[in-house]
């Protein structure tokens, strides 16, 4: 907007000058000017209709506005010869008459005294008349009306780019941010197609159903739902022994010029989340986390199952996992009968693309926040986690997936000793014990509440009867129930 307008207060202003000398005073002139913004306007017939009706109305008020100023303008100028007139004979009685006692000030002798009034006396006042002038009061400073100044026309803001600095830093980064969000986007969504081309094979083999939206009434398949534009999730169903498969594709979040800047510093990669969940009667009961350690030590504080059930198990070094590698698990049978040859070759080979592994059947998501606590024990479900980073190598992709189910079908066969399964459901009871007495305090103020809002209600219900009878009879009531919150509590006991 502010580029049209100097533009056209630019070419308007140079016409008037060509046509009119110092400033456009018909409406001859103002016609032309009209008819070159037309012109002008034909070169910007791409822009949107919105801004089209926008620019013609504006156009049409600032026109309407020169022909007023215009008009003004002429007004005005009709009235300078008559300034010219007063100014010249303002300057004429500049010269004003003295008064006649300070013409005959100064000293002079006697003679010339009595000469002057012989000659008074022989001069005749009306022999010799001469008009008089009125002498004009002078104007004061703050009477002078102010001279009309023309505005300076704005320079064009092609011979002025300097003064457009900002403007073209905030345009360049608005391009910017667009044209990244736009590749970005596409590039997240061909990482995330390739991947599930990849992998689609192999999932029908292990599922009936691969890739329902879970929308349609009818079943789709082939379907990746996406979350945002990072975030993509594959649901695979129709296999025994579990509900279902969550595959979640957790990419770097391109399309974001910020975060893009946030990765050059501190680099992250594509994840693969998988997610089982199992049927109940499919997994014995323990805890068990296994992955890099830098990932399983956050998870076991975050997370409420490993933080209660779980700690690290040292001397892991004799099954021959990677340094890098930590176990955090419920029952150290469980680590032996988990990482088996297979499991440990998979570590081994693909020790870098391996983040973690959490199996467990008392999974409740992550720990409450500071300030925050459960007034309940939290529902609990049995879930298997895979998390790894994600290839473009479709071999890499096959084998890690082939763990995934190598590990499933392992959970599903294996039973704790009858030690081990007194253990765990001792730990079990144990952790629901200490949960109850901390909530004791806050399960009193809940009933306590209750009974209060009850008590309320009750009140309010005495207060609203109308029928006087009903309402004596809630009064009885009322007064049992106070009598009996009074009296002391007592066991009673029978004597035979």
């Amino acid at each position: 907007m502010r580029i049209l307008w100097t533009g056209f207060e630019s070419v308007s202003y140079q016409f008037c000058r060509s046509v009119g000398g110092r400033s456009c005073l018909s409406a001859e002139c103002t016609d032309s000017v009209i008819w070159i913004v037309s012109v002008k306007l034909e070169d910007v017939m791409m822009w949107s209709s919105l801004t089209n009706s926008l620019l013609t109305i504006w156009m049409i008020v600032s026109v309407q506005l020169l022909r007023y100023s215009n008009r003004a303008a002429e007004m005005d100028n009709e009235f300078a010869e008559f300034e010219d007139m007063e100014m010249e004979y303002m300057s004429e009685q500049e010269v004003t008459l003295k008064p006649h006692g300070e013409a005959n000030k100064g000293p002079r002798d006697k003679s010339a005294t009595v000469d002057d009034n012989d000659e008074d006396e022989f001069t005749d006042e009306d022999e010799f008349s001469r008009p008089i002038k009125k002498a004009h009061r002078q104007k004061t400073e703050s009477e002078i009306l102010p001279q009309l100044r023309f505005a300076d026309v704005p320079a064009h803001f092609r011979s002025n780019w300097a003064s457009y600095q900002v403007e073209a830093l905030v345009l360049s980064v608005l391009v910017l941010y667009m044209l990244n969000y736009i590749f970005g986007r596409a590039r997240n969504r061909n990482i995330a197609n390739k991947w599930f081309m990849d992998a689609t094979s192999l999932l029908e083999e292990q599922f009936t159903l691969v890739g329902d939206d879970g929308t349609s009434e009818n079943l789709r398949e082939g379907h990746m739902h996406k979350e945002t534009d990072s975030i993509y999730t594959i649901w695979c169903s129709g296999r025994v022994g579990c509900q279902g498969m969550l595959i979640t594709l957790k990419l770097v979040k391109r399309q974001d010029l910020i975060h893009v800047v946030m990765n050059l510093i501190r680099p992250k990669e594509d994840k693969v989340i998988i997610r089982i969940d199992v049927d109940n009667n499919e997994m014995d009961s323990f805890v068990f986390a296994i992955g890099q350690r830098k990932l399983v030590t956050k998870a076991s504080k975050e997370k409420m199952d490993l933080s209660l059930f779980t700690i690290e198990r040292k001397g892991v070094d004799r099954l021959g996992l990677p340094s890098s590698i930590v176990v955090y698990a419920e029952m150290f049978e469980a680590v032996n009968a988990i990482i088996d040859p297979a499991v440990l070759s998979m570590f081994r080979k693909y020790e870098n693309a391996i983040d973690y592994f959490h199996f467990s059947d008392q999974y409740s998501g992550y720990k409450p926040s500071d300030g925050e606590s459960f007034t309940r024990l939290p529902e609990t479900s049995r879930v298997l986690f895979f998390a790894f980073k994600m290839s473009s190598d479709i071999v890499e992709i096959d084998a890690l997936l082939r763990m995934v189910f190598h590990c499933f079908e392992k959970i599903r066969r294996y039973r704790l000793s009858r030690e081990g399964k007194l253990k765990a459901d001792k730990k079990r009871q144990s952790v629901q014990e200490a949960f109850l007495k901390t909530t004791h305090q806050a399960r009193q103020e809940a009933a306590q509440a209750r009974r209060e809002e009850k008590t309320r209600e009750r009140k309010q219900r005495l207060l609203e009867e109308e029928d006087p009878e009903k309402q004596r009879r809630l009064e009885k009531l009322e007064q049992k129930r106070d009598m009996k919150m009074r009296q002391p509590k007592m066991k009673q006991l029978k004597v035979k």
